[in-house]
């Protein structure tokens, strides 16, 4: 008898994915082909087509008018780069979240080695959320060029009130790593005035890897990161908003594939209250300490677990869920070693992250599993 898995890894790549993934990029491979924006052939055009449809619908899903502002790259950690290059930051102050991915941490400390860029980690609550108070005084007294937020920390799930942020910072530039939240969370980029939003798609949009993007309001701020292609014959790559910050062939089937996740993605089987509420009876086993935000209003559909115990390896009781229970899931320090220091984890923790195939009845077996795998 085939076993049943449980995959609770939604946050390192999701799984599954739509059936039209796979039918969309199998059909584009086998008989539709094409180059995007190359070409004047029929098969030309309609690959073009659908890469622009694909680029609409992700300005529809992180609200904003400007469908030509959303850029395509092979993923966040390419956007957030193409983005920090980009804004030559020399002599210039950023601050970041202490919840921040490894993808803006290593950028922004490489970059202070090699240019005169001085940086500064924000205080938090203790829940999580940003000190919007110490955020006022480093906007006043530091006075940074550029403020780094992770909208949905992929440690806890927790969730920062983007559109605050932005008021208090008023005109310092903003971006906001939406990486965890796009396609689970509501994004309003027009209307809270976000200066840009690295993404990628292969988590909660639930298509293909080596597909992203980012969003950008205003490209006059933005060099491009690299060169190549275009039209004409002129040695200055032409400028034109997104192709500017789109040299070289795009990943044409990865887009397709995510063009088929937009258009056919499923509705969520749990709602945040259900995960709440199973988050709420771990707790209860006093086995744990659960990483999450302790406020319904500022939850995701991630939270991770320490045992208290420190004895217990965590790679071993992965591995018992894995073996004996048949979940999938991830342990360490899942990229972001910054946010583990913040939660006073020396070890790294045990990473559980869901999607909309996830039931009520997966989360109940993964309560079981956690009361019985650690017997104290």
């Amino acid at each position: 008898m085939n076993k049943k898995y449980y995959y609770f890894d939604n946050s390192t790549t999701s799984f599954p994915k739509p059936k039209e993934v796979a039918e969309y990029m199998s059909d584009f491979i086998l008989n539709s082909g094409g180059t995007y924006g190359r070409v004047n052939t029929e098969r030309g055009l309609d690959t073009t087509r659908k890469i622009e449809e694909c680029r609409e619908l992700l300005a529809n899903i992180i609200g904003t008018k400007k469908d030509n502002h959303i850029v395509f790259t092979s993923g966040a950690t390419r956007s957030i780069n193409d983005i920090l290059i980009g804004l030559n930051l020399n002599n210039k102050k950023v601050l970041i979240s202490t919840l921040e991915h490894n993808a803006v941490l290593r950028p922004i400390h490489h970059l202070s080695k090699t240019i005169n860029l001085e940086y500064k980690v924000l205080e938090h609550l203790d829940n999580g959320l940003i000190d919007l108070e110490s955020l006022k005084n480093y906007i006043n007294n530091f006075k940074p060029y550029l403020v780094i937020v992770n909208m949905e920390s992929n440690i806890s799930g927790i969730i920062q009130d983007i559109k605050k942020i932005k008021e208090i910072i008023g005109d310092t530039l903003l971006l906001v790593d939406a990486t965890q939240a796009i396609g689970v969370h509501n994004i309003y980029a027009d209307e809270w005035d976000v200066d840009f939003i690295a993404f990628t798609c292969h988590k909660g949009l639930l298509g293909p890897t080596g597909v992203g993007g980012y969003f950008i309001k205003n490209p006059s701020i933005l060099k491009p990161a690299y060169f190549g292609g275009g039209f004409g014959d002129e040695l200055e790559t032409p400028y034109s908003i997104p192709e500017i910050y789109e040299s070289g062939t795009p990943n044409t089937v990865g887009i397709i594939g995510l063009l088929a996740a937009l258009k056919h993605k499923p509705t969520w089987n749990i709602t945040i209250y259900d995960l709440i509420s199973i988050i709420k009876k771990i707790e209860s086993l006093n086995k744990y300490k659960v990483l999450w935000s302790k406020d319904i209003s500022t939850q995701g559909f991630v939270f991770s677990i320490v045992p208290f115990d420190n004895s217990i390896d965590m790679s071993d009781l992965v591995n018992k869920l894995y073996e004996k229970y048949y979940i999938e899931c991830r342990y360490g320090y899942h990229c972001s070693f910054l946010s583990h220091k913040f939660y006073n984890n020396s070890k790294g923790a045990i990473r559980f992250s869901f999607s909309p195939y996830t039931t009520n009845e997966d989360l109940e077996y993964l309560y079981l599993a956690l009361k019985e795998v650690i017997v104290l």
